[in-house]
């Protein structure tokens, strides 16, 4: 991971306008990790934005019921937020457009997430999170996608979830094995358009593709 990092910190201080990247990926695949590496090795001089704020609350999420059809299976299921209608993802090209046209603004504000001022004279600008997956490609300088195996998923997220996110770990253990069918369904097929691949495990991180 970090070879890759120090190749982008290179890309991005040759270029004269400002970068715009796109992180992304499934839960627990390491995005987060990811983006926070790659801001502190350009020394906290970028904008980094958390683009959860763009998915539709949860309890939202459990009243919408979808049907989709899974390894030639028939499947009713709530949707999580694997699938792209779980996502504002108007509202989030919208602020990648001001970021591009060098405006200031104020991300959402959430109680797990405060508002902060994005400025538009920073090199660079990373936007990190699942939403990001579901963006036209053409907002982006560069599109990171990042995913992983369903154990690793499930460990990570069994950690974080409840450490962080004050989440029920049983819950969490029955909402997997759906999640996972419509990441694979829904969110998946959308990798093949990013310009990095990677996949992670906790073994370290994999070079799948590079554009």
């Amino acid at each position: 991971m970090d070879s890759i990092i120090q190749d982008l910190i290179t890309w991005i201080n040759t270029q004269e306008k400002q970068v715009i990247i796109g992180i992304t990926g499934h839960g627990g695949a390491g995005k987060t990790t990811f983006a926070d590496q790659l801001n502190q090795a350009l020394n906290q001089e970028a904008n980094l934005i958390c683009t959860d704020p763009y998915i539709v609350s949860s309890e939202l999420r459990r009243e919408t019921k979808i049907t989709y059809s899974y390894q030639e299976e028939a499947r009713a299921a709530k949707m999580t937020a694997c699938h792209p209608l779980a996502h504002y993802v108007d509202a989030l090209e919208r602020d990648i457009q001001m970021t591009r046209a060098g405006m200031r603004w104020n991300t959402i504000d959430r109680d797990y997430l405060p508002a902060k001022l994005i400025e538009p004279n920073k090199k660079c600008t990373i936007f990190e999170g699942m939403s990001v997956a579901f963006v036209n490609t053409a907002y982006f300088d560069v599109e990171i996608y990042l995913y992983t195996d369903g154990e690793t998923e499930l460990a990570r997220r069994s950690s974080r979830d409840t450490a962080e996110r004050n989440r029920n770990l049983e819950n969490i253990q029955k909402s997997h094995q759906e999640r996972r069918r419509q990441y694979s369904h829904f969110m998946h097929p959308y990798k093949d358009k990013a310009d990095i691949i990677l996949f992670t495990d906790e073994k370290g991180c994999i070079l799948k593709r590079t554009n």
